[in-house]
């Protein structure tokens, strides 16, 4: 009889590990070919309380990325994957990614579903909003930018803030196979340099680090500002979501310096002015 019971509670414990353990059927079908972790399901719900609060899309917006001040920097998280995929991670953030899901999740509204958010992240992340690849997702700010614009999501405001012509080629990631080895193989080196033709294509503008205090009473909480670069070929350095305090724009973003999501100290103009690899600023405003 004891012999028995014995048998019968370890085949019962096994039965326990094997459901703790045994990968299983995700219970969000919806959430397939991206990486949605039950941890960012649970961020993903606290932040759709957040937009509930909120009227317009640039309020929705960041009023999300102040709920992410604290939240430790981290780059290179969509990389991990041997296939490109809609990464989801909302634990873990860098400049770019701040920006990105605190849109995204602002677009999804109070009452949208994980899949609506996935679909909002591809369509800001990819060219035409389709993963095909490493070489289909955006490497250059000013291609998000452009597409962003392009599907009304928000306005460039760059040019009619007195901004002057930024005359710059990129090229940055195609120039550099030793730093980024997924462009060794033909095929994403033509989806990358077919990227970077249509971002030359177009006539960019920025305002110059000089010429940032000058125009700040222009800039409105909940702006993108983009932090132009100082290298040859790269276009974007930084980006971050101006805010006001006592009456001067700050940056609110994802430092790598401080590694964690802060409001900059300084004010956005003496921020730029104090960052040697940064030449000016572009300024967009998003749509409702």
């Amino acid at each position: 009889m004891n012999r028995h019971i014995t048998l019968t509670a370890a085949v019962g414990f096994m039965l326990i590990h094997v459901c703790l353990w045994a990968p299983s059927s995700s219970p969000h079908p919806e959430w397939q070919g991206s990486d949605f972790s039950a941890r960012d399901s649970l961020i993903f719900r606290e932040k759709q309380k957040i937009v509930s609060g909120e009227q317009t899309m640039a309020a929705k917006t960041l009023a999300v990325a102040k709920s992410f001040l604290g939240t430790p920097y981290v780059t290179g998280t969509l990389d991990g994957n041997a296939t490109e995929q809609v990464v989801v991670n909302l634990r873990q953030l860098d400049c770019w990614t701040l920006v990105e899901c605190s849109l995204a999740l602002a677009q999804t509204g109070g009452d949208g579903s994980p899949e609506d958010y996935v679909s909002h992240l591809r369509q800001l992340r990819y060219w035409g909003g389709a993963v095909k690849g490493y070489g289909s997702r955006m490497h250059y700010f000013t291609g998000w930018l452009m597409q962003a614009e392009k599907y009304g999501y928000l306005r460039d405001l760059t040019h009619e803030t007195n901004g002057i012509p930024y005359n710059k080629k990129v090229g940055y990631i195609s120039a550099r196979p030793d730093r980024y080895p997924k462009v060794r193989d033909p095929e994403t080196f033509r989806a990358v340099k077919g990227g970077e033709k249509h971002i030359n294509a177009h006539k960019w503008y920025y305002i110059p680090q000089s010429r940032i205090k000058s125009i700040e009473a222009r800039i409105q909480e909940g702006d993108i500002i983009l932090l132009t670069s100082a290298k040859r070929d790269l276009d974007i350095s930084h980006q971050g979501f101006a805010v006001r305090q006592d009456g001067r724009i700050h940056l609110l973003h994802a430092s790598s310096l401080s590694k964690k999501v802060i409001i900059s100290k300084q004010p956005l103009s003496d921020y730029v002015l104090s960052q040697k690899g940064q030449s000016g600023i572009m300024i967009a405003r998003l749509n409702d």
